[in-house]
């Protein structure tokens, strides 16, 4: 049965690694997926597999954008059904006023664990929590400090991460979900 999944893709657009969108689109289509969509020009696709076979499917597409491209990509899959588990969640987990939710999807077996202590370890302001969840972990960081915050510092920017997670506002997994839904 056809499954429908959002590619969430890291490091896209930042560093170096400029992909435009159409681009983006063609790269899946030379992977034999013609309906593709790109959404919200931050390095999300959404597609359908047809195969069945999940656990082959996230090394192919990475093989398939590091030879169209020429770079190391790494790339993270949800469906439908996880992302509304994740905005469920999202809600427990809540922002307060002045900060943001970022959802930071991670696949690695022990990298949340291994996030969390990273996160334990360094300065952060009160308001600034990490909440590990069954597909990776809740961020929550004052609005402006994602980048200037030693925890973001160390998880976005720390080459050792750079393939084990990528991290989206909860707003974006929310407008995901919607047109995976249509």
């Amino acid at each position: 049965m056809p499954e429908k999944y959002c590619v969430f893709l890291r490091g896209v657009n930042v560093g170096g690694v400029r992909i435009k969108m159409d681009a983006l689109k063609k790269a899946f289509a030379a992977m034999s997926f013609p309906e593709a969509e790109t959404i919200l020009a931050t390095g999300n696709v959404i597609m359908t597999d047809d195969g069945g076979d999940r656990a082959a499917l996230r090394p192919a597409i990475e093989a398939g954008l590091g030879g169209y491209f020429k770079y190391d990509a790494h790339v993270f899959l949800r469906g439908a059904a996880e992302l509304a588990d994740v905005l469920s969640a999202a809600k427990d987990a809540g922002a307060p006023a002045g900060c943001h939710l970022y959802y930071l999807l991670c696949d690695a077996p022990g990298a949340v664990r291994e996030l969390a202590g990273v996160f334990e370890g360094l300065p952060h302001r009160e308001s600034e929590t990490f909440v590990p969840i069954n597909t990776g972990a809740f961020w929550v960081v004052p609005a402006g400090e994602t980048l200037a915050s030693a925890f973001g510092q160390k998880a976005l920017g720390d080459r050792k991460y750079k393939s084990l997670l990528t991290s989206r506002n909860i707003n974006t997994i929310d407008k995901i979900y919607a047109a995976m839904r249509a």
